[in-house]
């Protein structure tokens, strides 16, 4: 589990940053949340292999994906190497993401595709509403200007993900909605 400052006091001000703020844009914001949550977790061994390369995808923001890049550039999670991959959400290639950042809020098209990875160790993550009630993993809020997120430990440990506990002490812990079986 991490436990280096640097990536604390980034998820810390990230917790503070208003959207728009000295430059800042939702896409770079979010990419820095992307970022840190693959930093503050940890991956079954067997999902993840030392060594391993971390992939980090995108579905439907390619304006985050960029950003991702950006922010990955030159750095690494636990000795393995990060790549970010724009997939489609009909393509078989989120089955090898290691964590899935779905953009937009199609209740329905996300609905679908937390089915399709129910089973699998992928730490899901949206913007959409309602997206960690469904099933996903970490919801991306906007609130009053400032970007904050929420987590749904359920759905993490169901996806046998453990997510650091200084993570989870910034986080909103989000229910799954009633009629949730996955």
């Amino acid at each position: 589990m991490k436990s280096t400052c640097s990536a604390l006091i980034a998820a810390l001000l990230l917790w503070t940053t208003p959207v728009g703020a000295q430059g800042v844009t939702a896409s770079a914001l979010k990419a820095a949340f992307l970022y840190n949550f693959a930093n503050f977790t940890e991956w079954p061994a067997d999902v993840l292999a030392p060594g391993q390369r971390l992939s980090l995808c995108v579905i439907g923001d390619n304006a985050v994906a960029d950003a991702l890049e950006q922010t990955i550039k030159g750095r690494g999670v636990d000795n393995h190497e990060l790549t970010v991959t724009i997939i489609k959400a009909a393509d078989s290639g989120i089955l090898s993401c290691h964590l899935l950042y779905v953009g937009g809020g199609d209740t329905k098209r996300t609905d679908q595709l937390l089915f399709a990875l129910s089973g699998t160790s992928v730490f899901t993550v949206g913007d959409g509403d309602r997206f960690a009630e469904l099933g996903g993993v970490a919801q991306l809020i906007l609130e009053n200007g400032r970007m904050r997120f929420g987590v749904n430990v359920e759905a993490a440990r169901r996806a046998h993900l453990k997510i650091s506990s200084k993570l989870l002490s910034l986080a909103k812990i989000i229910k799954d909605q009633n009629d949730v079986q996955r």
